[in-house]
């Protein structure tokens, strides 16, 4: 019987795989003629790294103004077609900048100053679901059209601290919950790369506008994926820092007060560089527990790989992506001592299941949140009303009330494989080891593609359920000239291994690849 249902699963795969490929031939014949071009990068200080941006301020090599001047530039030319920002403070940031500059000329800012705020004068953004006082905070809502923040979130007050510069937020999917960024107030975003495909969710707005070169460096949030989806679609750095070291004051309705939640917060950017300066400011007083001082011997590093989950709910992989992460073996096979190995764990085949359990015990409710808490909508009422005469809320939204109907995960089987496959994966990575992990099973498709395969996102969810760190590594363009990229993983705490290991890709593929032409004229 085992056999008969081996076989079968095989034919399933197939077929699933030529099914995937007629949704993006079908979808293919309505947006291959929509696709849009952004201008190309004129002005080269776009495409320095935020870590060098702030020594150049330092060193009055460039101004803080002339730095926020050229992104606020940049985005004037590309939001247009890409929708990524949807609220700014263009005029404030400049004035900021200004008062930045006066302070270096005057010698009122000194060397202990620029120690204290390692991102003194240099621009950043964060995504609409974030608290930025005076910024919109509608989370995506109907309900909340209009709405401004008050106050900053945690992590935008660290930020700020550092010295960064707020320039506006970013677009995002209602309430954040789903792995394409479109809502009922600002619209879709589009992908710089071909603005036919989806950026991913739901830090997409974010990832869209540092690839594109209006923003050096962005804060995003993480509850399934949020910021590496996108960060894997828009070909950019971000990383999931270990879990409950950043305070969440500030994220769509957290307190600050939430203890046992997959959400995390972490940076995103082109350089891998800036990751470990970015972390160290957004963990704050938390940063002695990941040892970000500690050198890392890239060397000595053991590295694991698992080359595919088997997970039924998710498209089979296509060759560039396995070709992927092979590249990234070999390349570290080269580097380190020992040799890579494969690791094959047979629980990770319900990373879907397991995430969707975990998910289920977040303090939160949807169907109020989505209602801005104002009391829990009739699902079914929305869902008719949704696909009938229209409504409030986006059909992504509608296959998450859809799903609530599902019979939920059995919790005594959920717990015990979630700390099964913990314990196994605890055996091997410690805290000199990692794990090569693929993204996605394909680069970023067309736009509402994710409807139809809804589960594509497992690979980055998993590591939600589970509390590990993960760097999403960009590894350059595939054939159709979409971002590539694979996942390292660490133990808890071993933040600054994936760090590493990024810098070594990095260093071996290109890491992130401008979408436009780079010319100085």
């Amino acid at each position: 019987m085992s056999e008969v249902r081996y076989y079968l699963f095989k034919i399933f795969l197939i077929i699933r795989y030529y099914v995937d490929l007629l949704i993006d031939k079908l979808f293919g014949l309505y947006y291959d003629s929509k696709r849009q071009y952004i201008p190309r990068i004129k002005n080269p200080l776009l495409m320095e790294s935020a870590t060098n941006l702030a020594k150049k301020i330092r060193t009055r090599k460039l101004t803080s103004e002339d730095v926020v001047q050229a992104f606020i530039d940049r985005i004037k030319e590309v939001n247009p077609i890409l929708n990524s920002l949807v609220d700014q403070r263009f005029e404030d940031a400049l004035k900021e900048a200004r008062e930045i500059d006066k302070d270096i000329a005057t010698g009122h800012i000194s060397d202990v100053d620029f120690l204290e705020k390692p991102f003194l004068g240099v621009p950043f953004t964060t995504k609409e679901s974030t608290a930025a006082t005076g910024l919109s905070w509608t989370l995506g809502l109907v309900k909340r059209r209009g709405r401004k923040a008050t106050f900053d979130a945690e992590c935008v007050a660290s930020v700020k601290k550092a010295g960064g510069i707020l320039l506006g937020v970013s677009n995002i999917p209602q309430l954040n919950m789903w792995q394409e960024t479109s809502n009922p107030i600002y619209g879709l975003t589009k992908n710089p790369y071909n603005t036919t495909r989806n950026v991913g969710g739901s830090t997409g707005g974010e990832t869209s506008l540092i690839a594109a070169c209006g923003s050096p460096m962005g804060i995003g949030t993480d509850i399934g994926g949020s910021i590496r989806i996108p960060s894997f679609m828009c070909g950019v750095f971000g990383h999931k820092i270990t879990n409950n070291l950043v305070n969440l004051k500030g994220l769509t309705f957290r307190s600050g007060e939430e203890r046992d939640t997959m959400v995390c917060v972490g940076p995103l950017v082109k350089y891998s560089e800036d990751l470990l300066p970015f972390v160290r400011v957004l963990v704050g007083k938390n940063a002695n527990q990941l040892r970000l001082d500690e050198p890392v011997q890239t060397k000595n590093i053991k590295v694991y790989f698992v080359t595919n989950p088997k997970d039924p709910f998710m498209s089979p992989f296509r060759e560039e992506m396995h070709s992927t992460l092979k590249k990234a073996v070999k390349h570290l096979s080269e580097l380190c001592d020992q040799k890579p190995e494969e690791l094959i764990f047979e629980d990770l085949k319900y990373q879907s299941k397991l995430w969707q359990y975990w998910i289920s015990l977040e303090t939160t409710n949807f169907c109020n949140d989505i209602n801005d808490r104002q009391g829990e909508v009739n699902s079914i009422h929305e869902i008719i009303k949704h696909f009938t005469f229209g409504g409030d809320f986006t059909t992504a939204t509608m296959f998450n009330l859809i799903n609530r109907y599902f019979k939920p995960v059995d919790s005594k089987w959920a717990i015990e494989t979630t700390n099964n496959l913990k314990e196994a994966l605890l055996s091997k990575l410690n805290e000199n080891s990692v794990l090569l992990y693929p993204s996605a099973p394909f680069p970023a498709s067309y736009h509402h593609t994710a409807l139809l395969r809804p589960y594509n996102f497992d690979c980055f969810s998993i590591w939600n359920a589970l509390r590990f760190p993960v760097t999403q590594v960009p590894m350059g363009l595939s054939q159709d000239g979409m971002p590539l990229g694979i996942q390292v993983v660490a133990a808890p705490y071993q933040d600054r291994l994936c760090f590493a290991i990024a810098k070594e890709l990095e260093n071996g593929f290109g890491g992130y690849v401008a979408p436009v032409i780079v010319s100085d004229k």
